[in-house]
């Protein structure tokens, strides 16, 4: 009983912390707070200057 009460706040705490990353992010402006960029005018993550590889190790588009 003990560990199920542990996990689920566990859960909670992580579903909290996630709702206030997003509340956050939304009160300074950004516009898409998944994206790594960090950037305010980021439209999409595809704008972003990170350069993405995929799994044969070559850059794409």
């Amino acid at each position: 009983m003990l560990g199920n009460i542990i996990v689920l706040l566990i859960i909670a705490a992580m579903l909290a912390g996630a709702i206030a990353k997003i509340v956050i992010d939304k009160r300074n402006g950004v516009k898409c707070s998944g994206c790594s960029c960090r950037s305010y005018a980021c439209p999409s993550k595809n704008a972003c200057s990170i350069e993405l590889f995929d799994s044969s190790g070559e850059q794409s588009s």
